[in-house]
């Protein structure tokens, strides 16, 4: 896995930019997701889970999950994505304010780059020689 990350973020342009990157492995996360991703300029924090309804997640699952959650972490990083702090949680995409609403949840703009990034990534990783 450390071998995907250090790929991953070479893909995504992370290992040129300033900040700090924490990736822990866990048992479960909340809501049963497969990663979390948290951050800001300065730094970015990545939660992969191990296990999602009590079934072991694949290799394959857990790789896609860190260069979807690692894409997060770029956005955060170049300031592309701002998250929510206010009551509503609304978050910022390139200087536009978005609101958070959970139904629309996987349709916002950094969560379909997340979702390309995740497939382009791994698809490269598979085709590196």
């Amino acid at each position: 896995m450390q071998r995907f990350i250090i790929f991953a973020c070479k893909e995504l342009g992370i290992d040129r930019l300033r900040g700090e990157l924490h990736i822990d492995l866990k048992r479960n996360l909340e809501e049963e997701s497969f990663g979390l991703c948290w951050g800001d300029r300065r730094i970015s924090e990545i939660q992969i889970a191990t296990k999602q309804w009590g079934s072991p997640v694949s290799r394959e699952d857990k790789l896609k999950t860190l260069a979807h959650e690692l894409t997060h972490a770029y956005q955060y990083f170049t300031g592309h994505l701002i998250a929510g702090e206010t009551d509503d949680y609304a978050s910022t995409w390139l200087g536009e304010r978005i609101p958070y609403t959970p139904e629309d949840e996987t349709q916002t703009p950094w969560e379909l780059e997340a979702s390309d990034y995740e497939e382009r990534i791994y698809q490269a990783w598979l085709n590196r020689k």
